[in-house]
């Protein structure tokens, strides 16, 4: 929208007197000069700026004031799922794409206040491990039952509520944007809520990510055996090639073995 068009109305047409202000990550809040009358339907009209050379044209919607109510003091509560192993795609800056990598993750649940569910939709989300900033959320990033329905990624590339870290090699041609280093960690959920500036007491939770030894050396296969997993018997190719991953994964014991009987 061209915020220089926004209008908010009356169901007669006449305006009701409002501001368009900036806020947090790029977005606009509509303020009215004065609180709204509770019951009264009123209109929010504004024009669209991509239009690939067209005619701007008026979009609308219609809206009921509802009662006033006080501004919320408390955010909920914030939990985090046990840690599993898995595949997932991690990205890099904005010229790469995504690439798969293998970790230990871990995804925060958020249950937000009764006090807090009606603003909602004004309040930006900023997550943050062990004071260090990991993502955050345009206003409305969060929804009632605290899912994070935005599929876009924001600081660092990284979703709001999903946490990981890298345990394997990923592909090297695409360097991804690095997750927590192994070990104990603790995430923190802040929100603000948006014009009123008003930042509520922050949320935490402990949790832990670790990655799995790797399995024990096995015997030295004798002169002129073939390393294991490298025929065409173990190998699984998904999409006509062979995993970056897997690929890893078959060499390294090669490598630690050829390196040993080197140094002997």
């Amino acid at each position: 929208m061209d915020p220089t068009t926004v209008r908010l109305l009356l169901d007669d047409g006449t305006q009701v007197p409002a501001s368009v202000t900036t806020g947090a990550h790029q977005t606009q809040v509509l303020v009215p000069d004065a609180p709204l009358v509770t019951g009264t339907t009123y209109r929010l009209e504004a024009k669209g700026v991509c239009n690939f050379g067209g005619p701007q044209e008026t979009q609308a919607t219609t809206f009921t004031a509802g009662p006033a109510l006080p501004l919320p003091t408390t955010l909920g509560s914030l939990t985090a799922e046990p840690p599993q192993r898995r595949t997932f795609s991690v990205y890099g800056d904005a010229s790469c794409g995504n690439t798969q990598a293998e970790g230990d993750t871990t995804t925060l649940h958020f249950t937000p206040s009764p006090e807090l569910v009606p603003f909602l939709p004004w309040v930006h989300w900023t997550v943050e491990v062990d004071g260090e900033a990991w993502s955050y959320a345009k206003h409305g990033g969060l929804t009632p039952t605290g899912e994070n329905p935005d599929t876009h990624l924001y600081e660092y590339n990284r979703r709001l509520m999903f946490l990981y870290t890298l345990c394997g090699e990923p592909n090297p041609t695409t360097p991804p944007t690095r997750g927590l280093a192994p070990g104990r960690h603790q995430a923190t959920l802040k929100g603000t809520l948006e014009h009123a500036h008003l930042t509520l007491p922050p949320v935490t939770v402990d949790f832990e990510l670790t990655c799995a030894q790797e399995p024990p050396e096995e015997p030295d296969e004798e002169p002129g055996e073939e390393p294991e997993g490298t025929s065409n018997n173990s190998c699984s190719q998904a999409g006509g090639g062979l995993s970056a991953l897997a690929l890893l994964a078959t060499l390294r014991p090669w490598r630690r073995r050829i390196t040993r009987r080197a140094s002997r």
